[in-house]
Order: structure tokens, then sequence, then C-alpha cells
């Protein structure tokens, strides 16, 4: 034991016996190495093999995420830690308007299980077929809509800017990418792109504020696949959900203040915030109690242990903390979901912020109204078409007068300083 490396007997506080693969310098390449401050996400199989193997003594078993350890190999320890590489993921773009381009994205897209869950299979493979014939055209409208005659995807070159400046204010140590779930440029290209750039350890930053199975679900388990498929598997740590973050309430409150005017010289009569809608079975499996989600009328009105992975009560948690830093009343704002699939089939969660924009107008008498989507801190199709079109013509139409949209938090000088300060209170980044 005398005998063993310095950084294995710091301490003999602690003495055990696990099998030689379970440490974190020896966990074998066939797997990904996970890492989120709690541990290794290990699969059954794996961990049948693990266990059948030597036993080491360990003397010393510390949290392998830690905010004070050093970024380059300290004094007395040989070999070489490679670079970090941060991964922004988004949901993702067609590589153009055109019908054909779009009508692959939307067949990547809803053929996610995480997105489209639906069973029996069949049920999911009809209205696939249905959606495949009838939306590409219409969505491939919207997307000229919305589309930069230069930069092409708003999505995607918001986010390749803030990679840009995010790579800047990281510095050299770090490899700042930008991957789609779906569409170009995809999870596993960018994967590669880190293997090849020498990147050993890679951030996992899921652009989504909040978590929901289809966004932030779907994007972890695609590049867990990405990881699988390198013979050096690299450690993946991912960002938590950033909905309650002080960085992200801030930021997003000083873009809408910009909009609507501060306390006392507002320029709209009332704010909507409006958060991307998901099914509401989606909510109802975060919750383990089955007692909590969708089965109270309250079941959002405050974040609980059952509730605190719902989709919907973290929208619900945004909102409150951005009408706190805006000294709105109740009255002053109203929370709604938007974007359903489909208006048949299962139910969506609600209230619908197109239903909401109609009776703000028609039955509130609303007349100047502004509306932000916190759910995206990029602008995309359902910011820009869905809410910036749209739900215009739908509440002017209505009788409103005056409607203000409120734009992502994109790629500004603010939200860049904003995410370096998540990123390095989830201890994934040097301080």
């Amino acid at each position: 034991m005398e005998e063993m490396d310095e950084r294995f007997t710091r301490t003999t506080a602690v003495s055990a016996f696990v099998p030689s693969t379970l440490l974190p310098w020896a966990l074998p390449h066939s797997t990904p190495r996970v890492d989120r401050c709690t541990g290794a996400w290990r699969s059954r199989r794996s961990m049948k093999r693990s266990l059948s193997r030597p036993l080491v003594a360990v003397t010393e078993v510390t949290p392998r995420c830690r905010t004070d350890a050093p970024m380059e190999p300290s004094a007395g320890r040989e070999g070489f830690r490679g670079r970090t590489g941060l991964l922004l993921v988004n949901i993702g773009t067609p590589s153009s308007t055109s019908v054909p381009d779009v009508r692959e994205y939307l067949r990547q897209f809803l053929g996610d299980d995480r997105v489209v869950d639906l069973q029996p299979r069949w049920v999911k493979r009809v209205l696939l077929r249905v959606l495949l014939a009838t939306r590409p055209a219409k969505s491939a409208e919207a997307y000229a809509n919305i589309w930069d005659a230069e930069r092409g995807s708003p999505l995607l070159f918001y986010s390749e800017d803030l990679a840009a400046k995010l790579q800047t204010r990281l510095g050299a140590r770090y490899q700042v990418a930008v991957g789609m779930q779906f569409g170009e440029p995809n999870l596993r290209t960018a994967m590669q792109h880190f293997r090849r750039q020498g990147v050993d350890r890679v951030v996992l930053a899921p652009m989504f504020p909040q978590y929901a199975s289809s966004t932030t679900g779907s994007a972890v388990e695609m590049v867990y696949r990405a990881a699988a498929e390198c013979y050096v598997t690299p450690y993946v740590h991912t960002v938590p959900a950033f909905y309650d973050h002080p960085a992200y309430i801030e930021t997003y409150a000083r873009q809408i203040e910009r909009h609507i005017g501060a306390r006392g010289a507002r320029t709209v009569e009332h704010l909507l915030i409006s958060f991307h809608g998901v099914p509401e079975s989606h909510c109802e499996r975060t919750d383990d109690t089955g007692l909590m989600c969708m089965r109270r009328e309250d079941c959002c009105a405050q974040l609980r242990h059952a509730n605190r992975n719902c989709y919907r009560a973290q929208c619900f948690v945004t909102a409150r903390l951005l009408a706190q830093q805006l000294q709105l009343d109740p009255a002053e704002y109203t929370v709604s979901f938007q974007s359903r699939l489909t208006a048949a089939g299962p139910e969506w969660i609600k209230p619908y912020t197109d239903v909401i924009i109609e009776a703000l107008a028609r039955e509130r008498g609303i007349r100047r109204l502004a509306v932000v989507v916190p759910s995206f801190v990029a602008d995309c199709l359902e910011t820009l078409e869905e809410i910036g079109i749209e739900g215009r013509n739908s509440f002017l139409e209505a009788g409103g007068e005056t409607y203000t949209l409120v734009p992502c938090v994109n790629a500004s000088d603010e939200w860049a300083e904003a995410f370096v300060r998540i990123l390095r209170d989830a201890c994934w980044m040097e301080p």
C-alpha cells in the first residue's frame, strides 16, 4: 500500500474494496464514462462485467467533480490531460427551406421516440405518414418567412455566434462546438470533431432551460450513443436545467424590460410568457409518486420533490421568477404553452398560447401586448414565425392594436457572460 501512487493515498479516512473497473481511472473504454457529480451511469451489462473482475484497495473516495480541482496536471503527476470540449446542443433545423430538406428534418424529428412516443407503434407509423405527407410544404413556407438570405437558419447562426463568444471567453483549453439533435451539424459529427481536437472530457450543454424528455433527454441519449462509438470514450458531463438560475433569469428579465419598459413606464398593458408545449403524458411520467403531475389543479403551483423534474412545473417557476424580477403583479402577466403537434390525439399541457392571445384581446380588452418565449434561448421558427407572425395576426384580428415580440437572448454579450456563470456554477468550468 505504501508504494501506491500519491494521488490514491492522500488520506486513509476511507478504506474500501471495489472492482477495479469501477474506479474513475480504470473505466472500460467500451462504454461512455459519464459523471454528473453524483456518479457514473453504467449499463446493467457493463456493471455485471465489472463486478466479476478483481478487487483492488482504495484508500480514498472523493467526488470526481470538484470546484477546487486544478485544470492542469498538478506537480508530481505524470501524463497529459486533454482539452475539454463544450458542446452546445439544440433541437435542430432543416438545411434549407426546400420541401425535401424540410421533410427529411421532420422525419428525423418526429421519428424520435422521445418526441413522439405513441403506443402501439403502428399508431405512430400511421401518424408519421400523415404528417410527412401534409406538413413539409406548409413548414417550408414558414421557414422561408424567417430564413436569412445570407446566413440561413436563425437558430443555427445564433448558436454558432454564441459558441464563438464562449470560445473567446473560455480560452484555448476549451473547444466549443455546436451540435443539433436533428439536421446538421449533427451530434455524431461534433463528437468526432472533439476526438480529432484531442478532447478527452465533454461538457454537454443542452440549450433548454427547462428539462423535457423530448429535448434534454433526447440530447443526452444521443450524445451517449455517439460517445459509445469512440474507441477511447470521453468523459461526458451534463449541465443541468437552468430554469431558475439567477444568471438566466436576470438576463432574460433585462431583455424583456428593454422592450416593454421599466415599472411605471410600461409601453404594454400585458405580458404573455409562452413556453413550448409537450404532451401531458410527458409530465406525468416524471412523477414517480403518480399522485401529483396533472392530477391536481395546483400541481405546478409550487416545486416539490414529486414534480421537481416536471417540465410544466419548471416553466411556472421560470415565469414566477421573471415576474418577480420585473415587479409584475399577477394580473399583468399570463403563462401559456404553444406549438402543440396536432389538435387531435393526446392532450398537451395548457393553457394554449394561440387561444390565450385571442382571449386577451377579445375577452379582456387588452390592446397592447408583449410576448416572450423563455423556453428558447435562440430565436427560431417557434418564436419568429409562430409567435412573431401568426400570433401577431391573431391578436390584431381579435381587436388588438400593438403587439411586441421580445427577442430571445440569442448571442448577446450579456447572455454569453451569463452562460459562463451557469457553466461555472454547475462546476464544469474553471472558476
